[in-house]
C-alpha cells in the first residue's frame, strides 16, 4: 500500500503539464453520474457566489482492479483524459498547481469498462435446468408418482430396476443442473454487486429492492440491475488531501465523482468528452443520487 501511494505521489509531482484533449462533438450520449463528498469536505464560496479556487496535482490511476479495457479504451492515453478533465475542472474553479506547495488536492483519474456477467452461461443453465425438470415431470406422469414420492419422502413404489434407475438418473441430473444454476446466480450477484459499488449504483439498488417491486412500484430495481449487468465504460475522479499524503503518507479521500455510459453501441474514445462533461457538474459536490442526463460527444 505504501509503495502504491509513493508511486502516485511521484507521478503527481512530476506531472506538471498535460496536453489538451480533443474537441466536443455534435451528437449526444446518455450518461449516469454519482458523486460523493466526505471527511468534512465542502467547497467554500466567494462573496460573488462563485467557488473559491482550489489547486490540485494529477495522477494516473489506470484501470480499477476487476475491470477491463477494450480496444477503444486502449486508444485513449492519460494525456487525452487529463487534458479534457483539466479544462472542465477549471470551469469549476479547480486549477492545476504549478508548484508542489500550491496543491491542496491530489486528483486520481481511473477509466476502463466493467465486466458483465456471462449472459450466455445463464441462458444455457436455465435451459438445461428447465429441460431436466421437464424430463423428471414426464417420468412422474409415466410412473404415476405423487409429488412426495417423486421427492423421495413418500412410500417406496415397487418399480422395475430399469424404471428406478431412469428415475434416479433424471432426479440427480435435475439436482446437478439446479446446483449449477444457483452457482451461476451467486457469481452473477457478486459481479453485479461489485459493478454497482464501482459505478455508484449500490445505495439505489438496495433502496429499490423492497416491497415496491411487488406492489406496483415500477421497474426501477429491474432497470438498475439491467444497467450493472451490462458492460459500461466508466471514469472515476477521486480527490485526496494532498497535505495528508505528503506529511503522513495517507490517502484521505475528500470527494469522488463517477460517470458511466453503456459500452454496447458506444466507443470509449468517442464517449470520453461527453462523460467528462456530465461528471464535471458534480466535481467536489454530493449528487445525492444517480444523475441521468445526456451530453454531447
Amino acid at each position: 500500500m505504501t509503495r502504491t501511494i509513493g508511486r502516485r505521489l511521484a507521478v503527481a509531482l512530476a506531472c506538471l503539464a498535460v496536453a489538451p484533449g480533443s474537441g466536443f462533438g455534435e451528437d449526444a450520449i446518455a450518461t449516469v453520474v454519482h458523486a460523493r463528498t466526505g471527511n468534512g469536505y465542502k467547497r467554500e464560496m466567494t462573496k460573488k457566489g462563485t467557488f473559491k479556487p482550489e489547486y490540485y496535482a494529477l495522477s494516473n490511476g489506470g484501470r480499477v482492479k476487476g475491470t477491463a479495457a477494450d480496444l477503444t479504451v486502449d486508444k485513449v492515453s492519460f494525456p487525452d483524459v487529463a487534458g479534457i478533465a483539466m479544462r472542465l475542472l477549471s470551469q469549476q474553479n479547480y486549477h492545476y498547481a504549478q508548484r508542489e506547495d500550491q496543491a491542496g488536492l491530489l486528483l486520481v483519474i481511473q477509466w476502463g469498462n466493467t465486466i458483465a456477467p456471462n449472459g450466455t452461461n445463464k441462458e444455457m443453465n436455465v435451459n438445461a435446468a428447465s429441460s431436466a425438470l421437464t424430463s423428471l415431470l414426464s417420468l412422474q406422469r409415466e410412473f404415476k408418482l405423487s409429488s412426495s414420492e417423486l421427492a423421495g419422502s413418500g412410500p417406496s413404489v415397487p418399480f422395475a430396476s430399469t424404471e428406478s434407475a431412469a428415475l434416479g438418473y433424471e432426479a440427480n441430473y435435475f439436482e446437478s443442473m439446479m446446483a449449477r444454476l444457483l452457482a451461476d446466480n451467486r457469481m452473477r450477484d457478486e459481479i453485479n454487486g461489485y459493478n454497482a459499488r464501482l459505478l455508484g449504483y449500490g445505495a439505489e439498488i438496495i433502496e429499490s429492492n423492497d416491497i415496491r417491486r411487488w406492489a406496483g412500484g415500477g421497474d426501477r430495481y429491474t432497470d438498475l440491475i439491467a444497467d450493472v449487468e451490462e458492460a459500461r465504460y466508466y471514469i472515476i475522479i477521486t480527490a485526496y488531501d494532498f497535505e495528508e499524503l505528503k506529511k503522513h503518507n495517507k490517502m484521505k479521500q475528500l470527494w469522488i465523482t463517477r460517470v458511466s455510459v453503456r459500452a454496447p453501441g458506444n466507443r470509449f474514445d468517442e464517449s470520453l468528452v461527453a462523460m467528462m462533461k456530465g461528471a464535471s457538474k458534480y466535481f467536489g459536490q454530493d449528487s445525492g443520487r444517480l444523475i441521468r442526463g445526456e451530453e454531447s460527444r
